[in-house]
């Protein structure tokens, strides 16, 4: 009988654990920026949302007789273009960024100016292959003390909402 040493197991799987783990090693904002970037996103549906006291007022669907194709480019170079913006012959240019936890999205552009007219990110819902959801406007960001809002305030958020082009 061939006696095996007692230390095979323990060091095969710590070999296995070390492979899976380095396997599945993410490379962090280059994968998320990849969806942003791979093509062209057709926006499909613009929501507003009206809280007052904190509760949701009203929803209303925003430029349903839009006969304009609105799209929104974003680069690798961080710059994006947004045709035909709120339903309006043209182009508005700018530049974009992730905030460091990737939640948020950051542009220069009138997209994520909150109705104080002041620069705010957009709240990025939901971020795949084939959809791009985020909420801009007046959301409120944690720490950001020109997102800070009282209970009595009205505050809007837009919603929108893209499919990727073909």
């Amino acid at each position: 009988m061939i006696k095996r040493p007692k230390l095979l197991l323990p060091v095969l799987f710590l070999l296995m654990l070390c492979c899976a783990f380095y396997s599945c090693k993410k490379d962090g904002q280059s994968s998320v920026s990849s969806f942003l970037t791979q093509s062209v996103w057709n926006l499909a549906i613009t929501q507003r949302f009206k809280y007052v006291n904190q509760a949701l007022v009203k929803t209303d669907t925003v430029n349903i007789g839009c006969a304009l194709d609105q799209k929104l480019t974003f680069r690798k170079d961080n710059t994006f273009t947004f045709t035909n913006y709120n339903c309006k012959t043209g182009n508005l240019n700018g530049n974009w960024s992730f905030s460091p936890d990737l939640l948020y999205l950051n542009t220069d552009q009138s997209i994520t100016k909150n109705s104080k007219g002041i620069q705010n990110p957009a709240h990025i819902i939901n971020l795949g292959q084939y959809s791009l959801i985020f909420d801009a406007d007046d959301v409120y960001v944690y720490g950001n003390q020109n997102t800070y809002y009282k209970k009595t305030d009205t505050v809007v958020v837009y919603r929108y909402g893209f499919i990727h082009s073909k």
